[in-house]
């Protein structure tokens, strides 16, 4: 799990709570289910208008991926490519084919089951460079959703204030009735607020950063297994990965 993601979402509502009881304001007062309702429910579904049906699930894959994490995935993958060029070294391509099966990783899977197949190089980087840009795409998509959902919540926020003040002008004639509705009113536009820039800006941006970082990931198995291809001394793989872990870091 990446802890930041965690700690940044459930430190600032801490934080935020903190901040207003210092101010003198009640939890209770703020927990207020019609606003929470109007605001964030109202502004998921109003983002999935942006979503292509058959590309749904990339809301979930995206939430999932801004939590994942927390493990040096692209070490990982750089010391089991240099694995794997040493073994086709020694053995030729088709000792991958024992290996394949022990590859999590789809992409490197695929590319593996490329190579096994005896593609030449320009075959097997046009179809992995295919995955890549399909795979950005997906991203991007995942990314606009929650993108699309932080410039709305506030919008939402105001609509819920909306119908909380006019329920409110209802007790003209009570003044303390009148001022606590008005209060309470401008609750959901601080739900609104919160949950654009608490936690839907930053999660649509966290996924954009994990997402270059699996871009980067693909690359380097697509740059490994050309090399591979060609021929190339795993010494020379190994060196050529490692630009990768120091782009990354």
């Amino acid at each position: 799990m990446d802890i930041l993601t965690v700690v940044g979402i459930v430190g600032g509502l801490v934080a935020l709570l903190v901040g207003a009881i210092l101010k003198g304001a009640s939890i209770l007062f703020l927990i207020q289910p019609a606003a929470f309702v109007i605001v964030v429910p109202t502004t998921l579904f109003a983002s999935l208008v942006v979503m292509p049906l058959s590309k749904f699930s990339l809301i979930i894959e995206g939430l999932k991926m801004a939590f994942k994490g927390g493990g040096n995935e692209m070490l990982e993958v750089k010391n089991q490519l240099v694995e794997l060029a040493n073994l086709v070294r020694k053995e030729g391509m088709l000792a991958l084919e024992t290996k394949a099966e022990e590859i999590e990783d789809p992409f490197l899977r695929r590319a593996i089951d490329l190579m096994v197949l005896g593609v030449d190089e320009n075959v097997l980087v046009e179809s992995l460079e295919a995955e890549i840009a399909k795979k950005e795409e997906d991203f991007e998509i995942a990314v606009e959703y929650w993108k699309n959902s932080a410039e709305s919540a506030p919008t939402f926020g105001l609509v819920g204030a909306v119908f909380g003040l006019m329920k409110a002008l209802k007790s003209l004639d009570n003044a303390q009735e009148l001022a606590h509705g008005i209060s309470s009113a401008f609750v959901a536009t601080v739900y609104g607020i919160t949950f654009s820039y608490l936690v839907f800006g930053p999660l649509s941006k966290k996924i954009k950063i994990k997402s270059k970082e699996e871009i980067l990931k693909m690359y380097m198995v697509l740059d490994a297994c050309r090399m591979m291809v060609r021929g190339e001394n795993p010494r020379l793989i190994e060196e050529r990965l490692s630009s990768y872990i120091e782009v990354k870091g």
